[in-house]
């Protein structure tokens, strides 16, 4: 039989993209409490906090600014619930950020859903804490307007006021909590993260060292790093007596370790000969960034297709350990795993080449500070416009915990955000460090950019390889990791470049899965006309293959497909559009699924889409981190609406078809029936869960790239589209940049369904990919 082509994708998506209004009725929660209960509740429990402020000793608060949580109803959890009506009324009242917090059910007011709870044996429940700044007369005339009568107050600030369980301080449990994975810390670098405050860096800075009592103690290489409207971070070095000593400090909101467990020494892995260099004498322009422990340039497998901007990079002195680590990223992009090659024939050409920015080792090996790591990486991006993708297979060890955002993700979302710029990010190699520590580490965690997990093989089957961390990830960016690599294990190490010229190492980690991956996201950006990273890391994750065909904490959505080639071409019997553009926030627009209607009219067909969104981000807001999320709804057939009786009747609401059905929709709307805006819509896959105390949580609604799919009989589907409604929080109104990929499969048609369609839809066009003149030069 002659070969079926297999077609390009097909760009321009967008050109069909128009604007849609979508009504949204949403439904209120049962408040907890009555009016004069509730103001009763609050007024004490606030009283009840200003005394405890009072009784603080000097050295922990601020004399002009205080700093408390205003704790809502678990039933209260979405960020519309936010007390807006008491900002209103009492103006010097500021809210400065949110994180969740946890209680015992019965410890809650009742209502239907806790009730529930209870019944179901589900003892614990999540809240959402809101942290409210002011000074203590700020404070006091909230006290004096809960006094008021209640028919002089507005209806929302009284709603608002029945919406709060607790008024009080963050305790010192809450402020540690990070540390409950680490029983046997006793002393090391630390990040404390401070409120967002009126005070200046160097007012901060001595509030902190006026809290330890002996001069000697007090915190050491303090690292200050403040950021536009968010909290302040701070790294320094203490020990486990000088952090009991902050606790209860009411400016502080957390503190985690810093652990640095170091990069994988490579000096001492078994060596064995490596494949002779590539033979060519050119190099790709598609640059792929590193950021680690340097490389050398002569190395022979690197000469040519490497270079390392030292103008950039950290002003240490070279580490022997680093920089093979570095070499081994550095090999790893170009080459992937040497596993396989025949050590007599030269390696191929790579088809990329590398920008070493090196970050390692800080200024004292001894007391690692990552902060020195993040202010080269948060200026080199910037310099090097000409870098898309990165890579950092480094971080510090310890799972991430949900209330906090570390400064090493938050910065590498800003980055993303401001740079248009993708990362890959290892996910950390504790996988088997026991059940608190095995979940992934900072900076991969990241809303904007990929984590990569490693999978390795046993009897050759393919399995999550036992020491890479697992998911989930945090609220906004919880399916984690993303994607997996290989990334080998003892049994099947994965085959890296040595230090040594003409010799390769075996090892295994995380660390050598992650920049293969960059190198596929670099290459399928730059390698067609109007790639983007966006669009890359969406294309990445449509085309990833799970083995068990649902994403999950191990493989998250699966095997990172190898080259482009796997990625920018359609399968057969299939099509794949691309979208690109941008959302207006609270803004809805209809992506039509290009399927010419009547095309198929026998089988199932599968629909599969991929959006990815590129949200900004705050610090402030650990739980509702990405301030607009893309919500999609899928709607399978055009025709195909919800009909409605008056409230008075009580039948059930009908789905009917326009024209299958237009008499019975005549006699209902004749009879006062309302029509609905918009067709019936379906749900694709839904992420689920691996651990059930993540289940009582927000269900995904926030991750910045959703990949779905399902199948219809092609009878069900006319003119079937996606609606995409940007969802905004925390006052954001601008503009986001989304991507989508959306598949049709039709395995029973028997025609050209990739033709039909460019037919039926003439400005959708295939993409060019870049010629390989176009991409390399001369060494």
């Amino acid at each position: 039989m002659p070969e079926i082509p297999r077609r390009l994708l097909l760009a321009n998506g967008e050109k069909y993209v128009s604007d849609i209004e979508k009504k949204s009725h949403g439904r209120a929660s049962e408040l907890p409490r009555l009016y004069p209960e509730a103001r009763d509740h609050v007024k004490w429990e606030l009283s009840t906090a200003l005394e405890r402020c009072a009784e603080l000793p000097a050295k922990k608060r601020f004399a002009d600014e205080l700093v408390l949580c205003l704790r809502l109803h678990p039933d209260m959890i979405a960020k519309s619930y936010d007390p807006a009506g008491i900002f209103g009324a009492v103006r010097e009242l500021e809210n400065i950020g949110s994180r969740s917090y946890r209680l015992p059910t019965k410890n809650v007011a009742p209502t239907k859903r806790t009730k529930k709870m209870l019944e179901d044996r589900i003892e614990e429940v999540t809240g959402r804490m809101v942290f409210v700044r002011s000074d203590d007369q700020g404070f006091r005339r909230l006290l004096a307007l809960l006094d008021r009568p209640e028919r002089e107050l507005d209806a929302i600030f009284k709603t608002d006021i029945q919406r709060i369980e607790r008024f009080d301080l963050l305790s010192g449990d809450e402020q540690l909590q990070a540390f409950d994975s680490w029983p046997n810390w006793s002393e090391g670098r630390v990040e404390l993260i401070l409120h967002p405050t009126w005070h200046t860096e160097a007012e901060q800075m001595n509030f902190l060292q006026q809290l330890f009592r002996d001069p000697e103690q007090r915190a050491r290489k303090a690292r200050f790093a403040q950021y536009a409207n968010g909290p302040t971070f701070i790294s320094c070095h203490v020990t486990r007596g000088t952090l009991h000593e902050i606790v209860g400090a009411n400016p502080l909101r957390t503190v985690h370790p810093l652990v640095f467990g170091g990069l994988e020494d490579l000096r001492g892995a078994p060596a064995f000969p490596a494949p002779p260099p590539p033979a060519g004498t050119t190099r790709s322009t598609i640059k792929v960034g590193i950021f680690d422990g340097g490389i050398d340039p002569s190395h022979i497998h690197l000469r040519g297709h490497c270079e390392q901007d030292d103008s950039l990079s950290i002003k240490t002195p070279p580490h022997a350990g680093a920089m093979a680590h570095g070499i081994a990223v550095a090999g790893a992009v170009l080459y992937g795993p040497l596993n396989g090659y025949d050590t007599k024939v030269p390696l191929p050409v790579p088809a990329v080449s590398v920008v070493s920015v090196r970050v390692l080792p800080t200024s004292d090996p001894k007391d690692v500070d990552l902060y020195e790591c993040i202010d080269v990486i948060e200026a080199a991006v910037p310099a090097r416009p000409d870098v898309k993708f990165w890579n950092v297979s480094f971080g510090p060890r310890g799972p991430i915990t949900d209330d906090t955002i570390s400064r090493f993700s938050y910065a590498l979302d800003l980055l993303a955000v401001a740079h248009k710029v993708g990362f890959a990010v290892a996910v950390g190699n504790d996988g088997e460090a026991g059940a608190d520590l095995a979940r992934i580490q900072t900076p991969s965690d990241l809303a904007n950019g990929l984590g990569v997990g490693a999978y390795t093989e046993r009897k050759g089957k393919i399995v999550h390889a036992p020491y890479s961390c697992r998911g989930p990830g945090r609220e906004c960016a919880k399916l984690k990791p993303d994607l997996v690599a290989f990334g080998g294990c003892d049994q099947t190490p994965i085959h890296l470049l040595s230090a040594v010229p003409g010799q390769k190492v075996m090892a295994h980690g995380t660390s050598f899965a992650s920049p293969p991956v960059a190198a596929v996201g670099g290459r399928t950006q730059g390698g067609f006309d109007r790639g983007t990273a966006l669009l890359a890391r969406a294309l990445l994750v449509h085309t990833a293959r799970h083995p068990t065909g649902d994403p999950d904490d191990f493989f998250g959505h699966g095997i990172v497909q190898a080259s482009p080639e796997d990625i920018l071409r359609c399968g057969e019997k299939e099509v794949t559009i691309l979208f690109q553009g941008e959302l207006l926030a609270t803004k809805h627009v209809k992506l039509p699924i290009m399927l010419p209607p009547g095309l198929v009219n026998d089988g199932k067909l599968k629909l599969a889409w991929t959006v990815a969104a590129l949200p900004p981000v705050t610090a402030s807001h650990p739980a509702d981190y990405t301030t607009l999320c893309i919500e999609d709804t899928f709607y399978p057939d055009s025709n195909v609406f919800t009909f409605s009786p008056k409230k008075e009747n009580k039948e059930k609401p009908r789905d009917l078809h326009l024209m299958n059905d237009a008499a019975e929709i005549a006699s209902l709307l004749g009879a006062g029936w309302r029509q609905s805006g918009l067709p019936v819509s379906e749900s694709g896959n839904t992420y689920r869960s691996q651990h059930e105390s993540e289940q009582r949580r927000l269900n995904y609604k926030w991750e910045p790239i959703v990949r779905r799919s399902l199948s219809k009989l092609s009878a069900n589907l006319h003119e079937p589209f996606l609606v995409l409604h940007a969802i905004p929080r925390h006052g954001a109104m601008g503009r986001l940049d989304y991507a989508a990929v959306v598949t049709i499969s039709a395995p029973k048609f028997t025609g050209d369904l990739y033709n039909a369609v460019l037919t039926r839809f003439a400005a959708l066009q295939p993409i060019r990919v870049r010629a390989e003149a176009e991409l390399r030069v001369q060494i």
